[in-house]
């Protein structure tokens, strides 16, 4: 097992769940596909000519444009279109400009009735961005009630991102008294769903186990699982089973691997971590140059408290420090 030591140095390695939702900006869905045909002058035809069908995909192709090329008045205008058209995917997508405001007039009341008129079709993603909107505020009362009854009938209907947000509103008491065991029969049902989130959280509970059996073997395989889905935060947990040893002998370049898979997925603490490992040599040549790198990368975080430690594990190497990792 780690030393106590060497978990300091590493800012208390531990396995982690997805953020609560007042913790991190919850983002809405989106509805559409990204364009993917080859040849847009065809689709553009197609869109000119009234088929309503190609205006979402005509959209994208501006939104995904890079740089100059991409021309967000353009992409509203098509989805204006699809709207007229009576096409939900269009309210979503044209929901979300209004939501994110990203080269477009932020306005969350207009994102919220183009998110209703969707559900009111039957939309799963405009079911559920209504919940995040009445979450997040921004020009609308937030509304922590109002978003688990939108969340759970998006659950109710199917929606994976759903079920997990009725679980973290059970796990963390969001619009509902906290209660575990609710908790985790919609991780489950996420699980079964196919939610990359809900399979870290369930094996963040296993791990710990808070209301499941304590069981390690249980805890990495939902995290590998959550890994290969495509979550960051899984993948530096798998890191941190197999760096601590938790239900398999410790492998240090096990751990490396996955660390550096979740910096690579953009999982900021990953870096901090992969310094510590370097600068105390577990698995990895000590190198101060390679750990003054990784520690400068997790420095960029928009966590304060990652932050700190990068720059006091920065200040350290710089100007020298009594304790010698290596020694650990």
């Amino acid at each position: 097992m780690i030393s106590k030591v060497l978990a300091v140095l590493l800012g208390v390695v531990a396995l982690v769940g997805e953020l609560p939702a007042q913790a991190r900006q919850v983002a809405p869905v989106s509805a559409a596909k990204t364009a993917e045909d080859p040849d847009f002058s065809a689709l553009l035809k197609r869109a000119r000519a009234g088929d309503s069908s190609t205006y979402v995909d005509v959209a994208f192709h501006y939104l995904d444009a890079e740089d100059d090329k991409r021309d967000v008045d353009e992409a509203s205008r098509w989805l204006s279109a699809g709207v007229a058209a009576g096409d939900p995917e269009a309210m979503v997508e044209l929901g979300n400009l209004y939501f994110d405001g990203d080269g477009f007039p932020e306005d969350h009341r207009k994102a919220l009735d183009l998110y209703r008129r969707a559900a009111d079709l039957g939309n799963l993603d405009g079911i559920y961005n209504v919940g995040v909107v009445h979450e997040g505020g921004g020009g609308v009362k937030a509304n922590l009630v109002e978003a688990l009854r939108w969340y759970r009938r998006a659950a109710d209907a199917g929606s994976e991102i759903g079920m997990f947000q009725v679980a973290n509103a059970y796990q963390h008491g969001r619009g509902v008294r906290t209660d575990l065991g609710q908790a985790i029969h919609w991780l489950r049902k996420a699980v079964e769903a196919g939610s990359a989130s809900a399979m870290n959280d369930l094996g963040a509970l296993y791990s710990a186990g808070e209301g499941v059996p304590q069981d390690d073997v249980e805890a990495l395989k939902l995290f590998t699982a959550s890994a290969r889905n495509g979550s960051a935060i899984a993948m530096a947990n798998v890191a941190v089973v197999h760096h601590n040893g938790e239900g398999v002998p410790v492998d240090y370049v096990e751990a490396i691997r996955w660390y550096q898979l979740a910096a690579d997925n953009g999982y900021l603490p990953a870096f901090y971590r992969l310094g510590a490992m370097c600068e105390a040599g577990e698995g990895i040549r000590y190198d101060q140059d390679v750990a003054l790198g990784m520690y400068r990368r997790a420095a960029e975080s928009d966590d304060p408290v990652l932050r700190q430690k990068a720059r006091t594990a920065i200040d350290r190497l710089e100007h020298g420090d009594d304790e010698d990792p290596r020694a650990v």
